[in-house]
């Protein structure tokens, strides 16, 4: 069965390019071991501050948290493109009950804007583009530091609920046709979900651990890991064809990629070329690709620090009025 062929444009040698067959094999396996990894790191720092009441106990449970509430959306993100488990049906109801349901998404809405997003990224009407605010880097340095300041302090989730329930984005975002039992299940899942945590939590003695450690990280710490991420896949690239040059990639696994890009969302160039590629075969089809020479060096990075630095500028001006 041939492969499909990369999102590469009219770069002849990307599209010569034959992966592996065997990047494209499914392993349900390591999804599902993936999905109790991080919930078992959620219940992890959720024990410890139980167990060790301090503030410095509370602080590194709730960026493990914030950080394994962000690996719940990549494997929601997984969902999206089907690559999370076998069959449409059970593929979409784990990633909507075990991911975006206790972070209050619906999978059926994220996946109509993100795959929008992969047709033709950073265009004006991208959704990804515009829910980041990707229109204006590189930046001035202190902008960006105010604006990742705002997610930190929550300010920038507020805005970005509120422009959400103006309607700002409805023109750009596709529109989903839902059935009842489907917006049913959806709400569902948001409610048993938080319901069965919060649950949990009351009945061990400690049910302020769920506004505390769930609800405020995922308005704080987490929008400020997703923003980071989000700029250092596309921010300040431009809309091209050959999708390995709107991209970025971190091409090597450390502690940032951890916090900013769990379950291998760093390869970002490998995704978007072959968006049929379950995360844990993106190292692989990084190191084939690298091997080739195909990937532009320009967008590969070694951690997300070079990444703020190349898309912020010290000495810019924010324009004047």
């Amino acid at each position: 069965m041939p492969q499909p062929e990369p999102r590469a444009g009219d770069n002849r040698p990307l599209r010569a390019f034959v992966p592996e067959a065997e990047l494209f094999v499914l392993k349900p396996r390591i999804a599902v071991l993936a999905l109790l990894a991080d919930w078992g790191l959620i219940a992890a720092a959720f024990s410890a501050a139980a167990l060790w009441p301090h503030p410095l106990t509370y602080l590194v449970a709730a960026l493990l948290i914030a950080r394994s509430q962000l690996a719940l959306a990549v494997l929601m993100h997984e969902s999206a493109h089907g690559l999370l488990l076998r069959g449409q049906a059970r593929n979409d109801a784990v990633g909507q009950w075990c991911a975006a349901g206790p972070l209050f998404l619906s999978m059926a809405t994220y996946r109509a804007g993100h795959l929008k997003h992969h047709r033709q990224p950073m265009l004006h009407d991208d959704p990804v583009m515009a829910v980041f605010g990707m229109g204006d880097y590189p930046l001035p340095r202190g902008k960006l530091v105010r604006r990742l300041l705002a997610d930190l302090l929550g300010v920038g989730y507020v805005i970005s609920a509120c422009r959400f329930a103006r309607g700002d984005y409805r023109a750009i975002m596709p529109k989903v046709e839902k059935s009842v039992g489907l917006r049913f299940s959806e709400i569902l899942s948001m409610l048993l979900g938080n319901g069965l945590l919060f649950g949990l939590l009351a009945w061990s003695g400690h049910p302020w651990l769920y506004p505390g450690l769930w609800l405020l990280p995922a308005i704080t710490l987490l929008p400020l890991l997703g923003r980071v991420r989000a700029i250092m896949e596309h921010a300040g690239l431009p809309a091209h064809a050959d999708q390995s040059q709107n991209a970025r990639s971190i091409v090597r696994p450390n502690w940032q990629t951890f916090l900013f890009g769990p379950h291998a969302i760093h390869y970002h160039i490998e995704h978007h070329l072959y968006v049929r590629v379950p995360f844990y075969h993106l190292r692989g089809l990084h190191r084939q690709l690298a091997a080739a020479q195909l990937l532009p060096e320009g967008n590969l990075y070694q951690g997300y620090g070079e990444v703020l630095r190349d898309v912020s500028d010290p000495a810019l001006k924010p324009p004047t009025a």
